[in-house]
């Protein structure tokens, strides 16, 4: 009789150290899946805040640019904008931090493309306008004016477009 107690209390011992062991592995396992959910969500809601901010900074830039391109308009000839270059000048302080972080990896390309290229052909075109040249000035101008026109209506669209889209996605996981 001693020797059936003897085998069910060890049975019952290793079922009851086997469950232990199984019900701490799904547990770990399923803790570790929803914290690595957590963190996509966290990570998504990160670059739609860096993405949305560097929209506002082009919005803002374009105006820039608009209400350059109109005050030299006024006067041509006659501005003294060639005599003070530091105050015509774009903000990037979100350009140059994208590039430096893996938030720039989540917008699709050809909006990354489209946003260099405008930094790029804007501030070439800024330099010309700034230039106090009576040839090259007007014609910058007139760039600029086309540069900042097709910037609103294509790529700020765009993106704006992208931007909202993470944001709907977000408020659904109610992250924002």
């Amino acid at each position: 009789m001693s020797e059936k107690v003897n085998k069910e209390f060890w049975l019952g011992q290793l079922f009851t150290l086997l469950a232990t062991v199984v019900g701490v592995y799904l547990a770990a396992n399923s803790g570790f899946e929803k914290a690595i959910e957590f963190e996509n969500l966290q990570h998504q809601r990160d670059v739609y805040h860096v993405q949305q901010s560097l929209l506002g900074e082009m919005q803002v830039n374009v105006e820039r640019l608009q209400s350059w391109v109109d005050e030299f308009d006024q006067a041509p000839q006659n501005n003294d904008m060639s005599m003070q270059p530091d105050k015509y000048q774009l903000d990037t302080f979100f350009w140059n931090t994208t590039q430096e972080g893996s938030a720039i990896f989540e917008m699709p390309h050809q909006y990354v493309s489209g946003i260099s290229a405008f930094y790029q052909r804007a501030e070439y075109l800024r330099s010309q306008l700034l230039s106090g040249n009576p040839f090259e000035a007007p014609k910058a101008s007139e760039k600029l004016r086309q540069l900042t026109t097709e910037t609103r209506t294509q790529l700020l669209k765009n993106i704006q477009q992208h931007v909202t889209e993470q944001q709907q996605q977000l408020q659904q996981t109610g992250l924002i």
